[in-house]
């Protein structure tokens, strides 16, 4: 375990450490985050002036070539090679050494140039473009032979007839060296690039000949991807500065965008080339931190070994204490300063402690053994005053509780007596209640059977008279089937009357003829045909008797269909009464049948109610005989509490009750705690007055 002494040993060390780091860091960073924001500050106007150096420097350019094309000199010249001196003459740029001159014709064809392979590097739509303007036309960076050049091209009227182009084309070296004098710091750069990003110009003439872009790096180089994210942010913007991280180095960058070559310069600033005052600084804080640390260390040894020793004493004695060891003495550390409060203090504390817990052994003895009427007399102190009052006041309060209920005790056996009574009261007209429920839950549920049975019958009558229905109709069906075959047949009697008659009338008329036929045959004396003749009229003879019976047994045939269609029309009209009556039963039916159903639901519903009933009144009769029992239960205890009540003694003294019934003090009454004994030694009174205060804010 650490001891007192080492904590704040330890404790020292770590402040100090902790400032001397903290200061350590914050020095360091608000330095490089000065030189950083100055840079940054810095950077973007040199940037901007750096861009406008160079746009002032290709309008120099520009301006050059034009007027050299468009001067005096030029148009009297008499031959394309004084043309040619004359633009070499003027062109006073004094980058004669980076460039070539060439006029070519408005058709793109090369009349003169100093240089043959340059001169092709203008293509002939180039030419035909520029030959339409009367502008200067400033064509784009091109790579050449691992050198980079860009022309400046002017129309101009060689004569009245021709149009030619002056061109100057320019190695781009001149523009590398412009950025480069505007870059400031020893490793700082300049470049040029384009809205893709990828270089254009700069002094590592790799990476503009190959078009290093960083956006496309990223993609395979995450080292690269926070300088994507600032070439992202420059080829969006106007003009501004940023800072990034690459390969383990910081940077700085300011950048503009240039009128020319739709592009952007951009300056970059490596920090370390700024930070040599940062460096000497940290150097320097280190060695004041080393040596505030080391300094620390011995004040920190000396001071905790005098400051611990009384803590260390007083910690032992308060451990004792804590154990509950009031008897050893206390190792007083006489002074003036707060350890010699502390141990005096606790001295005086641990007296205190005795005196009270003696104090409060004897009124706890005594309320152990019933006396209700002890109180504490003792002299406490300070917040220990609240002690004695808050014993005192519950030993007040335990009095007259126990009192109050000794009181409610012989009530609530009072009480508990009638509401035994009545519950028992209760509990049995709920039984009569209960039972009469269920006698008439019993004589429902055999009505509501009859009921269900009477409906089911209905149900039954009422399908057998569907039934009957069906089938009468379907007999008077077969009735009315059965008249029109009667009649039928009456009308087939009448026409067969008639054959008959016509037969009769054949008949009638063979006869004649067959009597004729003997007449003749007698007249001409014809045996043979006399006997047929004879044949003839006998059968004609018996056809006639033989049509007179048939017409005799059809008159009564016909007679009797007659009478029997009178029958069958009687029994027709007799079958529509009952087809009437039918449907007339068949709708009571229907109603009764729906009556009993609705009479079934209706009894099951009142079923359903009186279960309910039931089982409340159930309920109600078990809560009853549950109340009883407990009624009874409650009234025993009553009388077991009054007799342990009656073991204790009782304050009986009126005068200190409220009229509530509880023990009231009067805390203004109260006698002030007295002042603490001096037992402080040497201690000045003076020096003791924030500690011994009670009435300020506990500072002990």
């Amino acid at each position: 375990m650490k001891t007192i002494r080492t904590k704040l040993m330890l404790t020292m060390l770590a402040i100090a450490l902790f400032i001397t780091i903290v200061l350590s860091i914050v020095s360091i960073t608000s330095i490089n985050n000065s030189t950083v924001g100055t840079l940054r500050s810095s950077v973007e106007p040199l940037t901007l002036q750096a861009s406008n150096n160079f746009d002032t420097t290709m309008r120099q350019y520009s301006t050059n070539i034009s007027n050299a094309a468009k001067s005096t000199s030029f148009s009297q010249a008499q031959s394309y090679d004084d043309m040619l001196g004359v633009l070499k003459a003027d062109f006073s740029s004094g980058i004669n050494e980076y460039s070539s001159f060439t006029l070519y014709s408005s058709a793109g064809a090369v009349l003169i140039t100093d240089d043959k392979d340059l001169a092709e590097l203008n293509s002939p739509e180039t030419i035909k473009d520029t030959a339409k303007k009367s502008s200067v036309v400033i064509t784009d960076l091109t790579v050449y032979k691992k050198e980079i050049y860009f022309s400046i091209l002017q129309t101009v009227e060689a004569s009245p007839d021709e149009k030619v182009v002056a061109a100057v084309t320019i190695n781009a070296e001149v523009l590398n060296n412009l950025i480069i004098d505007n870059s400031f710091g020893e490793h700082g750069y300049g470049y040029l690039i384009d809205h893709s990003g990828s270089v254009l110009l700069h002094s590592d003439n790799n990476k503009a000949i190959n078009r290093f872009n960083a956006i496309k790096e990223s993609e395979n180089d995450d080292e690269a991807k926070e300088l994507s994210a600032v070439i992202e942010k420059i080829i969006t913007s106007d003009s501004g500065s940023d800072t990034y991280s690459y390969k383990g180095q910081d940077y700085i960058v300011g950048y503009a965008e240039t009128d020319y070559f739709d592009s952007t310069l951009v300056l970059v600033l490596v920090t370390d080339d700024f930070n040599s005052a940062t460096t000497t600084a940290m150097r320097n804080i280190i060695i004041i931190g080393a040596a505030i640390f080391i300094l620390t260390i011995i004040i920190s040894l000396l001071y905790a070994r005098r400051l611990s020793r009384p803590i260390i004493s007083a910690t032992k004695r308060i451990r004792l204490l804590a154990q509950g060891n009031l008897s050893d003495p206390v190792d007083v550390w006489y002074s003036k300063d707060e350890l010699g409060i502390l141990t005096n203090s606790l001295e005086e504390t641990i007296i205190c402690l005795r005196q009270y817990i003696n104090l409060i052994t004897v009124a706890l003895t005594q309320i152990s053994e019933g006396n209700l009427c002890h109180r504490i007399d003792g002299t406490f102190k300070g917040d220990f005053q609240q002690i004695k009052n808050t014993f005192n006041e519950i030993l007040n309060g335990l009095s007259d509780t126990f009192a109050s209920i000794n009181t409610a005790a012989e009530q609530v056996t009072s009480g508990a007596a009638q509401v035994s009574n009545s519950a028992q009261a209760v509990s049995q007209g709920s039984t009569q209640q209960a039972s009469a429920i269920e006698e008439l839950s019993v004589t429902l549920s055999d009505v509501a059977k009859q009921v269900r049975q009477n409906s089911h019958d209905a149900k039954n009558a009422y399908n057998i008279v569907m039934d009957n229905t069906a089938a009468i109709g379907s007999c008077n069906d077969d009735m009315e089937n059965m008249l029109n075959a009667i009649n039928a047949i009456h009308t087939s009697s009448s026409e067969i009357s008639k054959i008959i008659k016509v037969i009769d009338e054949i008949a009638f008329q063979t006869n004649i003829l067959a009597l004729n036929a003997a007449v003749e045959a007698a007249r001409e004396g014809s045996k043979g045909f006399g006997v047929v003749a004879d044949e003839v009229r006998r059968l004609a003879s018996r056809s006639a008797e033989a049509a007179k019976q048939t017409a005799a047994l059809i008159e009564n045939s016909a007679a009797a269909v007659s009478k029997g269609s009178e029958i069958a029309q009687k029994t027709a009209n007799s079958l529509r009464n009952i087809v009437v009556s039918s449907d007339k039963i068949q709708g009571l039916v229907k109603n009764i049948t729906e009556a009993s159903e609705d009479q079934a639901e209706a009894i099951v519903q009142i079923n359903t109610g009186l279960d309910q009933i039931s089982a409340v009144v159930s309920a109600n009769t078990a809560s009853s005989v549950g109340t009883a029992s407990a009624s009874e239960e409650l009234s025993s205890q009553s009388l077991i509490l009054k007799n342990m009540i009656a073991r204790f003694k009782l304050n009986t003294d009126d005068d200190n009750k409220s009229k509530h019934g509880r023990f009231k003090y009067d805390y203004d009454d109260m006698p002030e705690a007295e002042e603490p004994a001096d037992a402080l030694g040497d201690i000045e009174t003076d020096d003791m007055t924030e500690f011994t205060d009670n009435n300020e804010d506990d500072k002990y």
